[in-house]
């Protein structure tokens, strides 16, 4: 078996010419991951393959509406010329970077014109209140650019994302990464994803509406101020006793 391939379904096209490629993983505000998969559902893309690794992970889920769901699938939205590549998982430790470059390669040979991958960043890192994001791009990309400052230097992105940085830096491939500022590493971030995406349409003229994820977003504060209120009190009554 090859280390990394690519399985259409029967829904796949023989080219993907000047479509756009997005992705993201399981990184910091689970942005990345959250992003795409919300991408998925509000466009209603089909699945038109998979990536297998030597080392594929040992999970798989069920929806009614996709099925048997695989860890790292591709989906098609023929109107607006998009594929989103959903990574349920993270590819193994020792293929990260050849999972990466497969998928550089695979973007190059069906014509795919530029990769946008969405990532989350520390909030702590802000300059100023206002800042919403930050965004790294390779040598190669020539494409639009956010209303924003880049990656503060010095800082350095991590994980699968930087691996794709990596391997289209070296494949000489336009990439352009889209990191919105999260509150917490290991808590999904909605409104962090929803602002990513908001500036991911932007820059390709996608029509998408993250008004779902913001309203999670804010029932997900909602919720967590009530938790706080609850704690506080819990606190407050048990000091009490000791009047």
């Amino acid at each position: 078996m090859a280390k990394v391939k690519f399985v259409p379904t029967e829904a796949a096209k023989e080219s993907y010419e000047g479509a756009y490629l997005v992705t993201g993983f399981m990184g910091f505000g689970f942005v990345g991951a959250l992003s795409t998969e919300y991408l998925v559902e509000k466009l209603d893309m089909v699945k038109v393959g998979f990536f297998i690794t030597k080392y594929t992970p040992d999970q798989v889920s069920y929806s009614e509406k996709y099925s048997l769901e695989l860890p790292f699938e591709l989906y098609y939205h023929e109107k607006s010329n998009l594929l989103v590549l959903l990574n349920r998982w993270i590819p193994h430790e020792v293929e990260k970077f050849r999972y990466a470059q497969f998928v550089v390669k695979w973007a190059k040979k069906n014509g795919v014109k530029a990769i946008y991958g969405l990532g989350g960043l520390d909030s702590s890192f802000k300059e100023e209140p206002s800042e919403t994001l930050r965004w790294v791009k390779t040598s190669y990309y020539n494409g639009p650019l956010p209303q924003a400052k880049p990656m503060v230097g010095g800082l350095k992105v991590i994980g699968p994302l930087a691996h794709l940085l990596i391997a289209s830096e070296i494949e000489k491939f336009p990439m352009l990464a889209l990191l919105p500022y999260c509150e917490s590493a290991s808590r999904q971030d909605p409104r962090a994803s929803a602002i990513g995406i908001t500036e991911l349409a932007k820059l390709i003229k996608l029509e998408v509406d993250v008004s779902d994820l913001f309203a999670k977003a804010e029932n997900m504060e909602k919720e967590m101020e009530k938790l706080k209120k609850i704690l506080e009190m819990s606190v407050s009554k048990k000091d009490s006793y000791y009047i």
